[in-house]
C-alpha cells in the first residue's frame, strides 16, 4: 500500500459498487407497477415496439444507477478527497456495472408480480452479493472456498478493478480482464431479462 493512500481510498470503491446495486435493484417495483397499473399495456398498445419499449427500460435503470454513483463519487471527491485513480478506468467500471445492476433489476421486475416479494429478494441479492464478493469485508480473510466463491459475483470485480487503479496507480489498459467480467456479466443479465421482460409486458 502506498504512504500516500488515503484511509477511504479503497473502502470507498467497495460501497459505491455496494450502493450502485442495491439502487437498480429499487428499479424492479417501478417495472412491476408498470406491468399491475396496465402502463406498459397502454404504451404496448401504440404503435411503439415492444423491444422499444424493453430498451427504454433497461436504459432507465441504467442511468439511474450512474446517477447514484456519480453522485457518491463527487460527494467522497469534495467531502474526503477520495483518490478514484484513472478516470477512464474508473468510468468503465462504472457504465459496466451499472449495467449489471440495469440487467438485475429488469429480471426481477420481470419475474416477480409484487413488491414485497421483489423487495425481499432484492435486499437477499444485493447485500448477500456484496457480503460475498468482498464490499462489506476484505476477501483476503475469506476462505480459499469463499475467496473461488467470491469470483462468481460481479461485487467482487468491481472493487478489484478500483484497486488496480488506486493501489497500483494502473490505467484502464491495466483492468481489461475486470472489465471483459464485468461486461459478460452485464450482457448476460440484459439479454436474458429483456427476453423476459418483452414476454412479460406482452402478457398483458
Amino acid at each position: 500500500f502506498p504512504s500516500s493512500l488515503g484511509q477511504f481510498d479503497l473502502g470507498a470503491s467497495s460501497q459505491l459498487i455496494l450502493f450502485m446495486f442495491l439502487t437498480g435493484l429499487t428499479g424492479s417495483a417501478a417495472l412491476i407497477q408498470s406491468r399491475r397499473l396496465g402502463v406498459a399495456g397502454r404504451m404496448l398498445s401504440t404503435p411503439t415496439a415492444a423491444r422499444t419499449v424493453v430498451s427504454g427500460e433497461a436504459l432507465g435503470r441504467w442511468a439511474v444507477v450512474m446517477l447514484q454513483g456519480l453522485y457518491i463519487i463527487f460527494a467522497t471527491l469534495l467531502l474526503f478527497q477520495v483518490n478514484w485513480g484513472d478516470p477512464l478506468g474508473a468510468a468503465a467500471i462504472m457504465i459496466l456495472f451499472a449495467a449489471v445492476a440495469a440487467g438485475t433489476a429488469m429480471l426481477m421486475g420481470s419475474l416477480f408480480r409484487n413488491d414485497e416479494q421483489a423487495g425481499g429478494v432484492g435486499v437477499f441479492a444485493g447485500l448477500g452479493g456484496a457480503a460475498l464478493g468482498g464490499c462489506m469485508i476484505p476477501r483476503v480473510v475469506f476462505s480459499p472456498t469463499l475467496q473461488c466463491g467470491a469470483r462468481f459475483t460481479p461485487h467482487a470485480w468491481g472493487p478489484d478493478g478500483f484497486a488496480v487503479d488506486v493501489r497500483e496507480a494502473g490505467t484502464i489498459v491495466d483492468i481489461l480482464p475486470q472489465l471483459a467480467v464485468l461486461a459478460g456479466f452485464a450482457a448476460v443479465l440484459i439479454t436474458v431479462s429483456a427476453i423476459r421482460l418483452r414476454r412479460a409486458l406482452t402478457a398483458y
